[in-house]
């Protein structure tokens, strides 16, 4: 009955007034960013040196698409970079149950096995990795590792001087291999 008597515009107005009573809602937007744009993102985070933006990123990339192993690595390569072996371990362990024929998982999973002394481990999968790509100068460089690790000094220089033939010259790997070979040199 009250209604019959109000003017529309007094309606509105009510209507408005009472809402603005009532108790809030929360809203939940979708993300609109695929697992592609989510890891593009934590790319570029980890560009600029923004590692927990980066890891969170990486995160929602490899929830979002269950099959794709890049964000899981790239997760690795961010733990990895500050010395988070094990959470590293875990990112390429998962990543290889994604994609078991990955050799950058497997690379970079030798590499942090050896960094946590488990060089017998890193030579298998680091093996692995060599066989899918024979001249890449990263995986030689791991395997070499793993050889130095588990103490077989002259194979681990014959794969330091091949990762050297293949590595180019301008870039830190190069270094890093120059420096693998130095260390059997000096002990």
């Amino acid at each position: 009955m009250i209604m019959g008597f109000l003017k529309p515009s007094l309606i509105v107005l009510l209507c408005l007034f009472i809402s603005a009573c009532s108790v809030p809602r929360l809203v939940v937007l979708s993300d609109p960013l695929s697992a592609e744009e989510h890891n593009d993102l934590g790319v570029a985070y980890e560009y600029m040196g923004e590692t927990e933006l980066a890891l969170r990123e990486y995160e929602l990339a490899f929830r979002r698409n269950k099959d794709w192993d890049q964000p899981l690595i790239n997760h690795g390569n961010v733990h990895a970079g500050m010395e988070n072996w094990q959470k590293a371990e875990q990112s390429y362990k998962r990543a290889l149950e994604r994609n078991p024929d990955n050799h950058e998982a497997m690379n970079n999973l030798a590499y942090v096995l050896i960094m946590q002394d488990r060089g017998s481990e890193a030579l298998d999968l680091s093996s692995r990795a060599v066989e899918y790509c024979p001249k890449n100068p990263a995986f030689l460089n791991t395997m070499a590792m793993a050889l130095e690790n588990t103490g077989n000094r002259q194979k681990a220089r014959e794969k330091y001087l091949k990762a050297l033939e293949h590595a180019p010259v301008d870039n830190d790997l190069h270094e890093r291999i120059k420096a693998g070979l130095k260390s059997l040199d000096d002990h």
